[in-house]
């Protein structure tokens, strides 16, 4: 595909850019959750322990993690087409070494295939309408990142479904087709060029010293991280686990509540980006939705913590819509940044807010297991209630960061 030398691109063409980059988040989450549906079949099979299962689960995050620094690099240098089809191939590779797999270890080394492969989901995309769609970033990343909650909900009761009928693997080979697919749709789809390879490789890299000295990353960073960070620990773990031991909730209730919860999520990002698009047009602050957002979630918290059981479903579903809100904060902070510093911007603050997820599941956790477990193995109710309190003050100290932060850079 070719764009014209000059004037706008069309809307045809605009679609056609994004559809690619709108595929792959949706990949890339049902590879992400549908493991822990066909985890039972692996520890049978591979007669792997719950810590085995674990690690084989984490090293994919890991790997995910690890290579956002290097991926925005490349997407600057090579451009997202060229970047796209590697880290594709590779997510194929991983997928298909996973499915083969006749130990952990073959199962392990799939899994950070797959981390490596699936790293560019959100910032391929937002490095090409830096590029190709310039003013449409807000629009853009709310598109993007709803996908990956339709993924989510793809990964839920539809791929549960597909495991009643296929094997684990056979229903993992299908999957690697839609990569496949993709593979071919980049191809054929997506602009060559985009990369700045005038520099030195060396000197690209110390680009990223500027960006992580800039109020440009930190004035934003703390409300992405934790909005991000505390969202995203509820949706992959404690939500889940608060209906089970708080509200009481059945498994079939819970999955039908996640599957709900995924859906309004990716909600949320297009109702949040459009907004954020429509505010952006007018010369209106972003910040204003981002903030609106952030303090709705915040208030859906608070009545989580009181334990408001008879308005679980409602609580969470708009939790989860409202946590949406935070990942507006991508395009404010990319378009704070010369364009051929778009995919390092926005990986360095990715990097930030992946380290958050891993960062505040965890620290969740510690506070749960300070508190005596309930009978039948399930986790204290007290403890939800100073879980979500921890999540909430690291929400409002961002909050606090950020308006101090404004302050002094008008004051100087």
């Amino acid at each position: 595909m070719s764009l014209p030398e000059t004037g706008e691109p069309t809307v045809r063409q605009r679609i056609l850019i994004l559809v690619p980059f709108a595929l792959y988040p949706v990949i890339d989450f049902i590879f992400r959750i549908a493991y822990g549906l066909i985890a039972p079949d692996l520890s049978a099979e591979f007669s792997l322990n719950a810590a085995q299962l674990g690690l084989i689960s984490s090293v994919f995050f890991i790997a995910f993690g690890l290579s956002q620094l290097p991926l925005g690099l490349a997407l600057d240098r090579f451009g997202p087409r060229r970047t796209t089809l590697f880290l594709l191939a590779t997510a194929i590779a991983g997928a298909l070494l996973f499915i083969h797999a006749d130990d952990a270890s073959d199962l392990i080394l799939g899994r950070v295939l797959l981390g490596i492969g699936m790293s560019a989901s959100l910032i391929s995309g937002i490095k090409a309408t830096s590029l190709w769609l310039p003013g449409r970033l807000p629009i853009a990343t709310s598109i993007l990142v709803g996908s990956a909650g339709v993924g989510g909900m793809i990964a839920t009761v539809p791929f549960a479904e597909v495991l009643a009928v296929y094997f684990w693997r056979d229903a993992l080979l299908l999957l690697t087709a839609a990569a496949g697919l993709l593979f071919v749709v980049v191809t054929f789809l997506v602009p060559n060029g985009g990369g700045q390879r005038s520099g030195s490789l060396m000197r690209q890299f110390t680009g990223f010293g500027p960006i992580f000295r800039s109020g440009g990353l930190w004035r934003f960073a703390p409300i992405a991280m934790a909005g991000v960070g505390v969202g995203s620990a509820y949706q992959t773990l404690w939500a889940p686990l608060w209906l089970r031991d708080v509200a009481d909730f059945s498994p079939l209730e819970i999955a039908w509540t996640m599957l709900g919860m995924l859906g309004v999520y990716a909600l949320g990002n297009f109702v949040f980006g459009g907004l954020a698009q429509r505010f952006l047009q007018r010369g209106k602050s972003i910040m204003t939705i981002i903030l609106t957002a952030f303090l709705m979630f915040m208030g859906c918290q608070m009545a989580l913590a009181l334990e408001v059981t008879e308005w679980a479903v409602p609580l969470w579903l708009f939790a989860s819509f409202t946590s949406a809100g935070a990942y507006a904060i991508y395009p404010v902070v990319t378009e704070n940044f010369p364009s051929e510093y778009a995919a390092r911007a926005s990986s360095s603050l990715n990097f930030l807010v992946f380290a958050s997820v891993f960062a505040v599941q965890w620290f969740i956790g510690v506070i749960i297991d300070g508190f005596p477990s309930a009978p039948g193995g399930r986790f204290a109710a007290e403890s939800y209630q100073w879980a979500i309190a921890a999540g909430i003050t690291l929400q409002l100290l961002a909050v606090v960061w950020y308006l101090l932060s404004c302050r002094i850079n008008r004051n100087r």
